[in-house]
């Protein structure tokens, strides 16, 4: 923990800022390892470092001896003003996508008589998460393992007397006994023409008596996995053949230019042209992928825009897809580890 504050103090001394008020929880947690984050952190250039928050979670915060702890069952932002003056904060930088307005209106109405200024920063901290150390890594190869592991329970719970929704259930009970209580998200269970929809709910409908597409993810000691299988009753049809190795293709093909130094974007259009040149551009509407680890979606986002350039230390997903409306969608997700050799495949081979 200490070496990313002392990261997150360096990049709050090159913006100019002498503090920086965190108000996203995945944040608080990474910087304090404290998992119980209701509150807002405030991080000084000079390493002090305090914490908001209410009677509720004070007894816990207080077990973390990196922070000073303030409660505030009444006004938690007029404290939060009243530590930046008392502080003589000049520039506070606070976080523009987890701070709601209303609450940073607040706060600006309690240091309003002040010379400080409150700074927009986007993503300082999310940037820092994005390479991984040893130990995460380690975290999010089990949490890797615990997925694999309820893909195979499927292939042993399965039959097509069974709902999207039974199906579901049965594998979000699997991972929060293997896992965390929490999972990384709702499995998804989409069957047939319900597979075209990318963030389908599964329904109370019987299981597609050709295929369905699971995406599944657990959550170990606070850290995810995200991974999409479609399993086949027997031989797949010509049409879902075709469909499926034009994915398949792209997702290999697009994890073996990745490496540290090649732009996000780059990969992106390695998959899309794959999808394209074999027709089914229109049918491929989203990212080829994104970071995981304390979050499900973070830091790099693979997509046709994005400038991020991939680090080692990186963990992403690879997940092409063709989705055609009305018949069947198809997605093949894995997680892939960005070294300066290549990219390493950390969920394992696809095998149909």
């Amino acid at each position: 923990m200490k070496r990313r504050v002392e990261q997150c103090i360096e990049a709050i001394r090159k913006l100019d800022l002498d503090s920086l008020l965190i108000s996203n929880p995945m944040n608080i947690t990474y910087l304090t390892g404290f998992r119980e984050a209701e509150g807002y952190l405030l991080l000084t250039a000079g390493a002090d470092m305090f914490y908001f928050t209410n009677f509720l979670y004070q007894e816990e915060a207080k077990r973390v001896n990196a922070w000073k702890v303030i409660v505030g069952n009444d006004n938690v932002f007029s404290l939060i003003g009243d530590s930046i003056q008392h502080l003589h904060l000049k520039a506070v930088g606070f976080e523009a996508k987890y701070l709601p307005f209303l609450e940073y209106s607040k706060i600006y109405e309690y240091i309003s008589g002040s010379s400080c200024s409150l700074i927009e920063t986007i993503d300082l901290v999310e940037s820092i998460r994005a390479i991984k150390t040893p130990e995460e890594l380690s975290l999010i190869k089990k949490s890797i393992a615990i997925s694999r592991e309820a893909f195979e329970y499927i292939l042993q719970i399965h039959d097509q007397a069974s709902t999207e929704k039974d199906l579901s259930i049965e594998v979000e009970k699997f991972l929060r006994l293997k896992g965390d209580s929490q999972i990384a998200f709702s499995p998804i269970v989409a069957s047939g023409k319900n597979s075209a929809f990318p963030h389908y709910l599964p329904q109370e409908v019987c299981l597609d008596r050709q295929f369905f597409l699971i995406d599944l993810g657990s959550k170990y000691c606070g850290y995810c996995a995200d991974l999409t299988r479609v399993f086949f009753w027997g031989k797949m049809p010509p049409l879902f053949r075709t469909i499926y190795d034009t994915v398949k293709r792209a997702h290999n093909r697009s994890i073996k230019i990745i490496r540290e130094g090649i732009k996000a974007k780059d990969v992106d259009r390695c998959a899309r042209q794959i999808v394209e040149r074999a027709g089914w551009g229109k049918f491929f509407g989203h990212g080829l992928g994104h970071g995981v680890g304390l979050a499900v979606h973070e830091l790099p986002f693979l997509n046709h825009k994005s400038e991020e350039v991939l680090k080692e230390g990186m963990i992403i997903t690879i997940e092409p897809a063709i989705y055609i409306p009305g018949k069947f969608g198809i997605r093949i997700e894995d997680m892939v580890l960005v070294t300066s050799k290549g990219g390493q495949i950390l969920s394992g081979d696809v095998n149909q």
